[in-house]
């Protein structure tokens, strides 16, 4: 097939070109959708049961335990976590990898719908996955003006938005629900003989629409309708109560005070000092995150134009810009790498095989896209990594070729020859280069963990463009080497007088050099490898003991500040906002401060909230008065002037704040993909005062380390609550438990009468006591509690109150109750492996007086646990693939060892490229340690065939000498372009950026090249250290080897003969 392609040049370029068309179509027709993440299908199954102004206590009780023994036994569940608080019940069901989420969830269902009964103010439980939307931007509307106006103005661009193209699923946050308050006295009950409950019947008998029937006539049916639907505050004043004796009727707005406006938990949002709302625009099913991003900027330009005076537009949280961003890194990262290789190579290889080796890396990057749709593909961060991250090695294969092929020609034979024979001596060598390095990759495709799945596009994408490579390598390539094109030849023969000077150059540093210094090497081979692998060993030591650090993620600064409040439940809205106002005013100052020296401002927006902390989700209805948050926007770090970090902004803006009295949580967030709190410890038992007892012993030794901060714990205690119970007379008048929970309920949380539909905005109608008699104890202590006989008695006969403590939230973790204690660390100063292990031994002499207390590390700990435990798997099948990779072409059960003995070098390599830089290795340095095992072994396998090839003729020390000199320049050549096309990333921001900034793009000072910097220093160093083990190592260990072979043959016969036969060649190489 190679010299059937390279006599038919037509046919390898018409598969090139059809391979660029397919790709071009499939980015040009739009096929594959552009998201922020991956869709990654979720394994959780929520439970859902609304029950407002309940006791946690009560909603443990009632609603959660009875579901979790309900469920406990259904197949595929792995984890139940519930969360019991004053709005009802939330559980979170985990269900088993390798099960359906939608059959466990079906399986829940049935069981929960068994259970007999619910309290009776709960409301119907929601069962579903939770297969969330994409957030892709988000619009603030602000302005001096009421909630009301606000409101309405919101969602006047809540539906312009969702009447553009391209956007079909729009929701307004930041304001609160709208509701319908109807406010009855008790005054006024007693005065009319009225009760909450009649009210109520009254309204739902007279404020309804009802079918009446049909009207059968000669020209056809006719509908009967009974039209009574109350939909507005001055409906409802019109509805009757109460009709007297004399029949003159009693109207509701005689009676009540009636709002028609909002519900009365109380959410306050401001963008920049102004009042806003926010409308948050998903992505569904296959839309285009970009697109629908610039559809809304394009949005808000035009309607900056029509909004009233003093109002203002803008967008927050642009997702799609990571998006942009990294492609314009990618293309970026091309442009400089491209120029770099070139110049490396352009040194080495004529101009016309340096034009083909470019042409090549369009052609396979452009057929993965054609491919993408049918492997369910998107373009989003993960896929764009992928490709980032198989820039530098695609063109290792090319390069081989084309320098073997160089190599013959200088040697005489003519180009259709050269092209010919030289691929085909390259041929299996390369293709199982390939396979070996695809095979480093292929675990993650099955990794159907969390952090798998999200890696899984990457893997799918580098595998794609190394297939395709390889096809174009062996197909496309040597047709386009055995047909000379005229003018680049000539051009090139330019280039001859620089390309002498660098052969020679190259020449007599193997001659003097690398010669002399192998021998040196073979000859005292065991001491060297002695050396060599002591070394390796004392650095696994090194990184085993923590000396090395490894973190799950690296800290990474985000663009945007996050410091979240929580006081203690019960705390007054205007107590909770005047300390977010504090905090809010902080954040000003500071963006007065952080301005560059060009006078370009770091901070963009800052958004601050009371009453919720989802700001810009789809649920902040507001009801919690104890929390707020502030939120920080800055401008990319390629945006400003001011050489700043948001980490340094956050902990500066921690210190100004200071210590907030009356706070149970301040936290503050400014990197991004994190996978959970550096330190958190979960506590699991029966017994709530144990629970709260260890919290605060531990919280305690937690804050003596330095370092260590924001700790804080997840038991919400605090909450004063008014218990109460019926006295002995109540049974006399023959009030129940359930009539007074129920009367008082109706005061004082009220009644939910009616919900109606008004437009897009679903509304509760609700009855109870005026807000200033709800706000007295005054009012409960006089209220009257009706009996069935229409008896009024005072509440002091029938029942008494006793004011005590109680928690506001109740969590729960597989059938036991659960507290969290966590806390943030300064990775810079502490070593958080020795912290984890110190806090440790504190935690078994605090646990034991308390023996049915169970604690484990979760958080950032646990995500460590489950990602060293899939990398061992993945590490253990990466190396027997790798194994029987090399042990095929070369019909050898030993040979491969001497293949794989280098890969461990290339870790190190990579490890010491990280101490060089001042980088924690991470799960992002792993990604890059994979990808340059596959080019060591790649260039071992070039090695090492060569050596086998030379020993068809030649001794054995001569073969491995001769063979290491005459394999230098492809080697050095592919790592030293792997090196150099990371370039870009690795020294940004270095003094070496400064010198050559024509090299260090915009994109790449953003930090999107941030989140790429442990990869491309592991792949860059791993594979410079590489090219060293691989020209040195590979020679001694293969001598080694035959060492062996030579005194086992003594014995067993020959296992690794000393001189070459036909069948230890690799199938090919042969003439």
């Amino acid at each position: 097939m190679i010299s059937w392609f390279a006599r038919n040049s037509v046919a390898a370029n018409l598969l090139m070109i059809a391979v660029i068309v397919a790709g071009v179509w499939t980015l040009w027709a739009g096929k594959i959708p552009l998201e922020v993440f991956p869709e990654v299908p979720s394994r959780i199954v929520s439970i859902s049961v609304p029950y407002p102004a309940s006791d946690p206590e009560e909603v443990e009780e009632m609603i959660v335990i009875k579901i979790e023994e309900a469920i406990q036994s259904v197949a595929g569940i792995k984890n139940i976590n519930s969360l019991a608080s004053s709005s009802g019940a939330n559980i979170s069901v985990e269900v088993e990898e390798g099960r359906d989420p939608r059959q466990v969830l079906e399986d829940i269902k049935i069981r929960t719908d068994a259970i007999p009964e619910f309290p009776e103010e709960a409301e119907k439980p929601v069962i579903q996955v939770d297969d969330e939307r994409r957030s892709v931007i988000t619009v603030v509307i602000a302005a001096d003006m009421g909630e009301r106006d606000l409101r309405r103005l919101g969602e006047q661009v809540r539906d312009e938005l969702a009447a553009q193209p391209g956007i079909s699923y729009v929701t307004l946050a930041g304001s609160r629900p709208l509701e319908i308050a109807i406010e009855v006295s008790e005054e006024t009950l007693r005065k009319y003989g009225l009760t909450l409950e009649s009210i109520s019947s009254a309204i739902r008998n007279a404020a309804i629409d009802l079918p009446a029937g049909v009207v059968r006539t000669e020209a056809g049916d006719v509908s009967i309708r009974t039209k009574g639907r109350a939909y507005t505050g001055e409906d409802y004043a019109n509805v009757v109560v109460l009709t007297r004796p004399d029949g003159s009727k009693l109207t509701l707005g005689e009676i009540a005070k009636i709002e028609d406006g909002f519900n009365e938990n109380l959410l306050y949002a401001r963008l920049n000092g102004k009042r806003c709302v926010v409308v948050n625009v998903m992505r569904e099913g296959n839309q285009n995150a970009i697109t629908i991003a610039d559809n809304v900027k394009k949005y808000i330009d035009d309607a900056r134009h029509r909004m009233p005076d003093g109002v203002s537009i803008e967008y927050w949280n642009d997702r799609s810009k990571i998006v942009k961003g990294r492609i314009d890194l990618l293309l970026d990262n091309a442009r400089s790498s491209l120029i770099l290789v070139l110049l490396c190579i352009g040194l080495f290889l004529r101009l016309e095989s340096v034009f083909w080796i470019v042409v090549g890396l369009p052609v396979s990057f452009l057929g993965a896209f054609a491919l993408m749709p049918y492997f369910d593909i998107t373009i989003n961060i993960s896929t764009l990594f992928g490709f980032i991250l198989v820039l530098g090695i695609v063109v290792d294969d090319a390069i081989v070729i084309s320098e073997h092929v160089d190599t013959l020609r200088r040697q005489g034979m003519n180009p259709m020859t050269a092209a010919i024979e030289g691929t085909k001596r390259m041929a299996v060598p390369i293709t199982f280069g390939v396979l070996t390095t695809v095979m480093a990759f292929l675990p993650m495709i099955f990794d159907s963990s969390d952090m798998g799945r999200m890696f899984k596009p990457i893997a799918i994408v580098f595998i794609m463009v190394m297939l395709i490579a390889l096809v174009e390598t062996k197909i496309i390539l040597p047709a386009h080497l055995a047909h000379p094109i005229r003018p680049l030849e000539e051009v090139g023969h330019l280039l001859d007088p620089l390309h002498r000077w660098a052969d020679g150059m190259l020449e007599g540093f193997v001659n003097r050099v690398y010669r002399p210094s192998l021998k040196f090497c073979l000859d005292h081979r065991y001491t060297v490898l002695a050396c060599s692998f002591g070394g390796l060993a004392i650095l696994c030591g090194m990184f085993f003991s923590g000396r090395i650090q490894y973190v799950e993620f690296p800290r990474i600064a985000s663009e945007r500040i996050e410091a979240r409040l929580s006081m203690l439940e019960g705390t007054p809205f205007e107590v909770t906002d005047a300390h977010i106002a504090r905090i809010y005013e902080i954040a000003e100052q500071m963006r007065k401060e952080y301005v560059g020296p060009d006078g370009t401002p770091v901070i963009r927006h800052i958004i601050a909230t009371t009453g919720t902390t989802r700001l810009t989700s789809s649920s902040s209805s507001g009801g919690q008065a104890h929390i707020g948050e502030v939120n920080i926007e800055t401008y990319g770090p390629e945006e400003r002037t001011m050489k700043v970090n948001t980490v340094d902004m956050a902990n500066e803006w921690r210190k100004r704040i200071g210590t907030i009295v009356g706070a149970e949580e301040v936290s503050f967030r400014s990197e991004i993909f994190r996978s959970g709190d550096p330190i958190d410890i979960q506590l699991t038992g029966t017994n709530p005062s144990e629970l709260l007892e260890l919290s605060s012993a531990i919280k305690d030794q937690l804050a003596k380390y330095p370092g260590v901060f924001d700790i804080n714990d997840s038991l919400d205690t605090g909450r004063n609550e008014i218990q109460l119970r019926l006295k002995p007379e109540a049974r006399q008048f023959g009030v129940t438990v359930s009539d007074l929970a129920r009367q008082v309920r109706q005061a004082f949380y009220g009644s939910e009468v009616q919900r109606i539909q008004r437009g897009r905005n679903e509304l509760k109608v609700m009855l109870r006591y005026p807000r200033d008699e709800r706000r007295s104890l005054s009012t409960l202590e006089t209220m009257r509690v009706r009996t069935t006989d229409g008896l009024e008695i005072p509440f002091s006969r029938v029942a008494e109150m006793k004011v005590g403590k109680g928690f506001s939230a109740i969590r729960r973790v597989n059938r036991q109750r659960a507290l969290n204690i966590t806390a943030d660390v300064d990775k810079k100063s502490v070593d958080l492996v020795a912290l984890r292990a110190d806090i440790s031994q504190h935690l078994e002499e605090f646990m034991r007086p308390h023996p049915h207390v169970k604690w484990t590390f979760e958080g950032e700990a646990r995500a460590e646990r489950e990602s060293t435990k899939a990398a061992w798997v993945m590490f253990a099948i990466v190396l027997f693939g790798l194994y029987c990779l090399t042990a095929i072409p070369f019909k050898s059960y030993f040979l491969p060892f001497v293949v794989l003995v280098v890969v461990p070098f290339g870790v190190v390599g990579a490890v010491l490229g990280h101490v060089f830089h001042g980088f924690p290795v991470s799960k992002m340095s792993i990604l890059g340690m994979l990808a340059v095992s596959g080019v060591i072994v790649n260039d071992t396998l070039v090695l090492v065939d060569e050596i086998i090839h030379r020993r068809q003729t030649d001794g054995v020390v001569s073969a491995v000498r001769e063979g290491g000199a005459a394999r230098f320049r492809a080697i050095f050549l592919t790592q030293i372009t792997t090196f150099f096309g990371l370039v870009p990333l690795i020294f940004d921001g270095t003094w070496i950026a400064k010198v050559a900034p024509f090299f260090f793009s915009q994109g790449a000072q953003s930090t999107h090249a941030q989140f790429l910097t442990p990869v491309s220093v592991a792949m860059g160093y791993g594979s410079l250290f590489a090219t060293v083990i691989c020209l040195y190592l590979v020679p001694m260990c293969y001598m080694a080897l035959n060492d062996v072979g030579q005194v086992l043959s003594r014995w067993w016969g020959t296992i690794v003969p000393s001189s070459g036969t036909k069948e230890e060649n690799l199938p090919g190489v042969e003439a």
